[in-house]
């Protein structure tokens, strides 16, 4: 079971780092989401904050909250779907995490 006040974290990141890269892009596209979900899940499973085997789910809980922010329009299956795919890539690219924390 996920953390709530990791949740919390992972939420307020979400936020924080859609919000920058929107005004700087003008454009928040699930390629750029699935970076951002990717490297800071990665980031905080490497600093030991969210179990591995708790990534999936937290994968599952940032995209149903990008899915909230586009009108709901990816469906469950979709959804699990990315999270699966999110929690399988290991990469962590570092201008997400200095845009967030540096």
């Amino acid at each position: 079971m996920i953390d709530i006040e990791v949740s919390k974290q992972l939420e307020q990141d979400f936020e924080k780092y859609m919000l920058q890269f929107f005004a700087k892009y003008q454009r928040f596209s699930l390629e750029d989401f699935g970076t951002f979900a990717v490297s800071i899940l990665n980031y905080n499973v490497n600093n030991h904050r969210i179990d591995k085997k708790l990534k999936e789910e937290y994968a599952y809980f940032l995209i149903s909250l990008y899915n909230k922010g586009i009108g709901n329009r990816i469906t469950e299956e979709h959804l699990r779907e990315i999270a699966h795919v999110i929690a399988m890539d290991h990469q962590v690219d570092f201008n997400v995490i200095n845009d967030l924390y540096g």
